[in-house]
């Protein structure tokens, strides 16, 4: 493993494990905000965990997001690469161009 590597993972490491035996309390997370006498919707968990979960969303979206972006960058390279030769090879009434002498 890399120096700067550990450099970043070690303090992010202490301050996570800090902020866990921190807040260490349960709270109440409701889904539904509109409906406070409703517990179908809401779980109880220690605020750490909910604040760790929050953190895991927010990865899993971005790194959802940049598969995507990434997915229909390289599906246009390929239609690109594919369409370009016989693009080149034709010329402007669809028959193919004579090859320069």
């Amino acid at each position: 493993m890399r120096l700067s590597t550990l450099l970043v993972l070690v303090p992010v490491a202490v301050i996570a494990a800090t902020l866990g035996v921190a807040n260490r309390e349960e709270v109440v997370f409701k889904l539904d905000p509109f409906a406070p006498q409703d517990s179908a919707y809401a779980f109880v968990m220690p605020l750490f965990l909910l604040v760790f979960l929050s953190f895991l969303l927010g990865v899993l979206v971005g790194a959802a997001t940049i598969a995507l972006r990434h997915g229909r960058r390289a599906r246009a390279k390929r239609i690109a690469a594919s369409t370009v030769p016989d693009a080149l090879a034709l010329d402007g009434g669809g028959r193919m161009a004579p090859p320069n002498s």
